[in-house]
């Protein structure tokens, strides 16, 4: 069945295999520059130690926003057989921004964040050191800035729950099962924290994909996504 025709039977499904060679093919573009920036680092005189360039705030900031920008065409290619129209309907983007319709999401929103932060403070929960490292080799904060409070909550939206949330429930899975395996695999790609953090993080990413599911609008996922790093910006810089 086309992405372009709707579901139209509860029989109707797109096999699970397709959704999976999609989602590897969408870390390609990281892995093809992940070892582009090894070369240089490599082949750079100037640069004595590739392990600790690499872990650079400002090197990190550029490798993030450069991921976004090679992941985007493979988003569109992914979706090429549909019209203007029908890709902002996969990606949820076809409906407006209303803030009263938003508003109980963001009142959601706020009390995670707000029990989270309880959460932390009472088992003792400290920010990692390796973002403290990373944190104070930043000497362009506004770049870093733009990354992570606007580029990556963009950016991961349309990967996570517009891309490959549109294509797992198209499969036998449906919207639950879409739900789920969004969840776990944006928490996958952060396994760099700790546990305590991780299970904080995919209690973000259930928020989030239950956003998608209730309201259809992947705008709304965005915006909480960007008030939550803006959060956690606040703690790491503050």
């Amino acid at each position: 069945m086309s992405n372009s025709q709707e579901l139209s039977s509860p029989n109707s499904y797109e096999p699970l295999s397709h959704a999976v060679l999609w989602i590897m093919a969408l870390y390609v573009p990281t892995i093809f520059l992940s070892i582009i920036m090894v070369m240089y680092a490599e082949s750079n005189p100037q640069i004595i130690d590739t392990a600790k360039w690499l872990t650079d705030g400002d090197v990190t900031t550029v490798f993030s926003i450069l991921m976004a920008f090679f992941t985007l065409p493979l988003l569109a290619y992914g979706t090429s057989n549909l019209s203007g129209k029908q890709r902002f309907k996969f990606f949820a983007l076809q409906k407006r921004f209303s803030f009263n319709e938003f508003k109980p999401w963001l009142m959601l929103t706020l009390v995670y964040i707000v029990l989270s932060y309880l959460i932390n403070i009472l088992l003792d929960v400290r920010m990692p050191e390796w973002m403290l490292e990373m944190r104070d080799t930043i000497d362009y904060g506004w770049l870093s800035l733009l990354s992570v409070c606007i580029i990556a909550p963009i950016f991961e939206e349309l990967v996570f729950r517009g891309f490959i949330f549109s294509k797992i429930e198209r499969t036998r899975l449906r919207k639950s099962g879409a739900v789920v395996v969004t969840a776990v695999i944006f928490t996958m790609i952060h396994t760099q924290y700790e546990n305590i953090i991780l299970a904080d993080l995919f209690v973000l990413s259930l928020l989030l994909s239950f956003v998608r599911l209730k309201t259809n609008n992947l705008k709304y996922c965005i915006a909480i996504h960007m008030l939550n790093n803006m959060v956690s910006a606040l703690f790491l810089f503050g």
